[in-house]
């Protein structure tokens, strides 16, 4: 977990008191709930000072994040680029064991690189409300709703309004059940049990349904 925050702010200059308060504020009340005002209290400045460094709430709070969620989204798409086949497999033809032990990999992937950025994925999951960063994880959606319907086109299912429906629906709540390991500050090992669990869950669901929509059921 990230102990970034565990430093001697008289050390700091200027901007690194900012993001220092900054950082505990929004982890404590929410980006909504952080003032600029408290931030520079916190920092031990005047919001002119702050106002120097940064030209609202927002930058702070991007200046936190930095480039992590971008580095996710590329961390999601090697995923699946680097498999055989450009990252897709059949469902229809392909073994439940392979198919699990693949998304197995990915999401182990993912806790690593969470707890790797444990405070910028947390302020973005728990804190980001109100912030340009609200509605990042939209991005992952619309990536993981294309991958899936190419898999759905690869093995001859017609992809029907109802099925993007669905599609966006399970990728969706994929996306919010990974978010509860940040909800519910997990350890690592707790993650990872977490995840293993899901997957299992995960992948035998979709092979039925899968299954159900080539055989036109």
């Amino acid at each position: 977990m990230n102990n970034k925050v565990l430093v001697d702010t008289q050390s700091l200059n200027t901007e690194a008191k900012i993001l220092f308060a900054a950082k505990r504020e929004f982890l404590d009340k929410g980006f909504a709930g952080t003032s600029v005002r408290t931030i520079a209290e916190k920092a031990g400045l005047t919001t002119g000072a702050l106002y120097n460094k940064f030209k609202d709430k927002d930058s702070i709070f991007a200046a936190l994040i930095g480039n992590i969620f971008d580095e996710f989204l590329s961390l999601l798409k090697q995923g699946h680029n680097d498999s055989s086949d450009g990252g897709f497999y059949s469902l229809k033809t392909t073994d439940i064991s392979l198919i699990t032990e693949l998304s197995r990999q990915r999401f182990i992937r993912m806790v690593d690189f969470f707890y790797d950025n444990y405070d910028e994925m947390k302020l973005i999951i728990c804190s980001s409300k109100g912030s340009s960063y609200e509605h990042v994880f939209d991005k992952v959606i619309e990536l993981m709703e294309a991958e899936t319907i190419r898999w759905l086109k690869k093995d001859g299912i017609t992809v029907s309004r109802r099925t993007k429906f669905f599609i966006h629906v399970m990728v969706s709540s994929h996306f919010e059940n990974l978010k509860e390991i940040f909800y519910h500050n997990l350890k690592k090992s707790e993650a990872l049990e977490y995840v293993l669990d899901f997957n299992a869950y995960h992948c035998g669901g979709w092979k039925q349904y899968w299954m159900e929509q080539i055989n036109g059921k």
